[in-house]
C-alpha cells in the first residue's frame, strides 16, 4: 500500500531536533506563500477570460507571466513536501520488525538526497546558461535565467531539508531499541559521505565498461533496471527517488553522465515552464477547497433526497454521492472517507446489512478517480502527451456507465435480499428541493468547469483556474477558510503539488531512459512473435494492473508502466486516450480487491474495529462483478470512450 510517512517524534540530539522544526517552520512559510502565488495566478486567469469573453480584451502575453511565476510558485513547495516527509513511498513489507523499517526509511532518505542535490545541480547550470546567453521571453522579455536561479535556490533549500531529513532518519533508527546512540549513527553518516564520494569519482569510468554490452543487450539492460526499480520500491525508497536516480544512472550507462544528467534539470525546468502544467495544482486546489467547504454533506443531501425512498436508497445515495465528491476531488481514498462518514452511520441506524453498505461505499469511491476532472487522468496525460480535455470528456461516459451499474447492483441486491435494506419510503419534494438550494453551487461548480470544456469557452488551464477561483469563493462564504483552517487547506495543498510534481519529474525521466533503450518498440515486437490477438493481450495486461491496483498507489503504477505499456498499446492499433480511461477503470478495480485494497482498507479503518475485513470484502463482491461487466463493455465498444472527444468544440 502507498504510505506518506507522517511526522514521528524521535528522541534525536537536540540540535539537529530544533534544525528540522527549524526547517519545517520556514519551509511551511515558502510553501503558503506558493500556494498562495498560485492562487493570485489563478486569479488572473479568471480575469483575462472575463476580458476575453465580455470585452475581447485578452491580457497580452499572459502565458509568459504564467510560465515563469507559477514555476517558482510551484518549487516554493517543494521545500514543504520534504521537512513533512510527504514523498510518496510503498510499504508491501508488513513483516519486517520497526527497526528494519527504519533503517531502510534512513536510506531512501539519503537517496531522496541524492535526487535534490543533483536536480538544484543540474537546474543551476540551466540557470547559468540561461543568463549568460541572456535568454528571454519573447512578448515582455522577462529575464528566464532569474527565474531559473530562483527554481534552483528553492530545490538546493529542498535538498538541505532532505539532508536533514536523513540525519535525523538516523537517529530514529539508531534509538528505536530505546538505547542510547550507538556506533551506527556516526558509521551510517560516514557511509553516506563516502558513498556519495566513490559514487562521484567512480560512476562515470564504471558506467563506460558497461556501455557495449548495454547497447547489445538492451532487453537485458531494462529488465536488470526495472529489477533494481522493484527491489528499491520495497525498500521504502520514495518513488521519486527511485525513478530520477536510476533512469539518470541508467542513462549514464548509455550516453554518458553529462548528458543523463542534464536531462533532469532539463526536465524540471521544463515541465515547470511549461504553462498547460498549471492545470494539475489548479485542479488540486480546487478539489482540497471544495472538499474544505462542505460539499460531501451536500451532495450526499441532494443523492439521499432523490434516492433514500427507495429500497436500498441510502446505498443508491452513497454512490451518488460519491459520484458527485469524486467530480470535484478527483480523489478515490478521499472519497471513501469523506462520504464513508457522512453515510455509514445513516445506514446503520436505518438498519442496512454491514455488507451492503461498506460494499457500497468502498465501490462508489473508486468513482473519485474516474470523474473528471481527475487528477489521475492529468497525471497521464503528463506521461502521455496526451490532451487532457479529450481525457476528461473520454472518461464521462464510462463513469455514467459505472455509476448505472452500480445502482442496478443495490437494485438487484435488495431484490434478492429484502433484508439487506429496510422498505421503502415516501419520496419529498421539499426535502429534494432544499437539499438541491444547498448544493447548487457544487452543481454549478462542476458544470461551469466542464462545460466550459466541452463547449471550448475555456481551454483546460483556464476552467482549472476558474474551478480554483469559484471553490475558493464557496469554502470563503461558508466560512470553512477563517483561522488555522485557512493554513492547513493551503498546507494540503501544498503537499499535494510538491508530491505529484516531483513523481511527474521522475516519471518523465524514466521515460527518457525507456525511450533511449528502444523498450517499447521490442515489446510491441516480442508481443507480436506470440501472435496473441490484441484482446488477449489487453486482458493480460488488465490482470497485471489489477493486481498491481491492489498494493499500489495508481500514480505509482503509472510512473512506472505508463513509459513502457504507452508504446505497446499504440503498437497494438488502439487509441491512448481510449487506454487511459481502460486503465484507470482496471486500476480503480484494484482498489477494493483483495487481499488488499487500499479503499477497503481506509473504509475499515473509518467504520469501527466491529467491522471486519471479510464484511466489507463480501460486500463489494457484487460491484466487482459489475465493475467486469463495465471492463468488458469499455474494451469491446471503445467508441463509448471515443465519441465524446470527438464532439468537442
Amino acid at each position: 500500500m502507498a504510505d506518506q510517512t507522517a511526522r514521528i517524534e524521535y528522541p534525536a540530539s537536540g540540535a539537529i531536533d530544533r534544525i528540522d522544526a527549524a526547517n519545517l517552520v520556514v519551509s511551511q512559510r515558502i510553501a503558503f506563500a506558493g500556494v498562495l502565488g498560485v492562487l493570485a495566478i489563478a486569479a488572473l486567469i479568471v480575469a483575462d477570460v472575463l476580458l476575453r469573453v465580455l470585452f475581447r480584451a485578452p491580457v497580452v502575453g499572459l502565458n509568459e507571466y504564467i510560465e515563469m511565476f507559477f514555476a517558482v510558485a510551484i518549487a516554493a513547495t517543494f521545500p514543504s513536501a520534504v521537512a513533512n516527509r510527504g514523498h510518496l513511498k510503498i510499504d508491501l513489507l508488513g513483516a519486517l520488525g520497526p527497526r528494519t523499517k527504519l533503517w531502510l526509511s534512513a536510506f531512501g532518505s539519503f537517496l531522496l538526497s541524492m535526487l535534490f542535490v543533483i536536480v538544484a545541480w543540474q537546474v543551476g547550470l540551466q540557470a547559468s546558461e540561461a543568463v549568460a546567453q541572456q535568454y528571454t521571453t519573447t512578448i515582455h522579455n522577462l529575464p528566464v535565467g532569474i527565474f531559473y536561479w530562483i527554481i534552483a535556490a528553492l530545490v538546493a533549500i529542498s535538498a538541505i531539508n532532505q539532508i536533514v531529513v536523513f540525519v535525523v532518519d538516523v537517529f530514529r533508527a539508531d534509538w528505536s531499541a530505546g538505547e542510547r546512540m550507538s556506533a551506527a549513527t556516526p558509521l551510517a553518516l560516514c557511509a553516506a559521505i563516502i558513498f556519495s564520494l566513490a559514487l562521484w569519482l567512480g560512476f562515470e569510468s564504471a558506467a563506460a565498461t558497461v556501455t557495449n554490452w548495454a547497447w547489445s543487450n538492451p532487453g537485458w539492460f531494462s529488465a536488470i533496471v526495472f529489477g533494481a526499480l522493484w527491489v528499491m520500491l520495497l525498500a521504502f525508497v520514495p518513488v521519486a527517488a527511485v525513478t530520477g536516480l536510476l533512469a539518470v544512472a541508467a542513462s549514464s550507462v548509455l550516453i554518458g553522465n553529462d548528458p543523463a544528467l542534464s536531462v533532469i534539470g532539463s526536465e524540471l525546468t521544463g515541465f515547470l515552464t511549461t504553462s498547460e502544467v498549471s492545470v494539475l495544482p489548479l485542479f488540486l486546489i480546487m478539489g482540497i477547497l471544495a472538499a474544505a467547504a462542505g460539499i460531501s454533506d451536500d451532495v450526499f443531501r441532494i443523492a439521499q433526497a432523490l434516492l433514500g425512498h427507495m429500497r436500498g436508497g441510502l446505498a443508491m445515495a452513497a454512490i451518488g454521492g460519491c459520484a458527485g465528491f469524486g467530480a470535484v476531488t478527483g480523489s478515490s481514498v478521499a472519497t471513501v472517507a469523506t462520504i464513508g462518514s457522512a453515510s455509514l452511520p445513516e445506514m446503520r441506524k436505518r438498519g442496512y446489512s454491514e455488507r451492503l453498505s461498506t460494499g457500497s461505499i468502498a465501490a462508489g469511491g473508486t468513482l473519485g478517480a474516474l470523474i473528471p476532472p481527475s487528477g489521475a487522468l492529468v497525471f497521464y496525460a503528463f506521461l502521455t502527451e496526451q490532451s487532457i480535455g479529450q481525457l476528461f470528456m473520454a472518461a464521462m461516459i464510462p463513469a455514467a456507465l459505472a455509476v448505472l451499474l452500480y445502482l442496478a447492483t443495490i437494485a438487484i441486491w435488495v431484490k434478492i435480499s429484502p433484508a439487506s435494506a429496510p422498505r421503502k419510503g415516501a419520496f419529498s419534494l421539499r426535502e429534494f428541493l432544499s437539499s438541491l438550494r444547498r448544493g447548487v453551487s457544487v452543481i454549478g461548480l462542476f458544470v461551469v468547469v466542464m462545460g466550459g470544456i466541452y463547449s471550448g469557452i475555456f481551454t483546460v488551464n483556464e476552467a482549472a483556474a476558474v474551478g480554483a477561483i469559484l471553490a475558493f469563493i464557496i469554502a470563503w462564504s461558508r466560512g470553512s477558510l477563517r483561522g488555522a483552517a485557512f493554513w492547513t487547506v493551503m498546507g494540503r495543498a501544498a503537499s499535494m503539488t510538491a508530491m505529484i510534481y516531483a513523481l511527474v519529474i521522475g516519471g518523465l525521466t524514466l521515460s527518457f531512459f525507456v525511450s533511449t533503450t528502444g523498450l517499447p518498440n521490442m515489446l510491441t515486437d516480442f508481443v507480436a512473435s506470440l501472435n496473441l490477438a490484441p484482446l488477449m493481450t489487453i486482458a493480460l495486461l488488465m490482470l497485471v494492473y489489477i493486481a498491481l491496483g491492489a498494493i499500489m498507489e495508481s500514480f505509482a503504477i503509472m510512473i512506472i508502466t505508463v513509459p513502457i505499456v504507452a508504446g505497446l498499446i499504440t503498437g497494438l492499433g488502439y487509441d491512448l486516450i481510449w487506454w487511459g480511461v481502460v486503465m484507470l477503470v482496471v486500476l480503480e478495480i484494484g482498489q477494493i480487491s483483495p487481499p488488499f485494497g487500499m479503499n477497503v482498507f481506509v473504509l475499515q479503518s473509518i467504520s469501527g474495529k466491529h467491522t471486519r475485513l471479510g464484511t466489507i470484502y463480501k460486500g463489494v463482491m457484487p460491484f466487482l462483478a459489475a465493475d467486469f461487466v463495465k471492463l468488458a463493455i469499455l474494451i469491446l465498444f471503445p467508441v463509448l470512450s471515443l465519441w465524446l472527444p470527438s464532439t468537442m468544440f
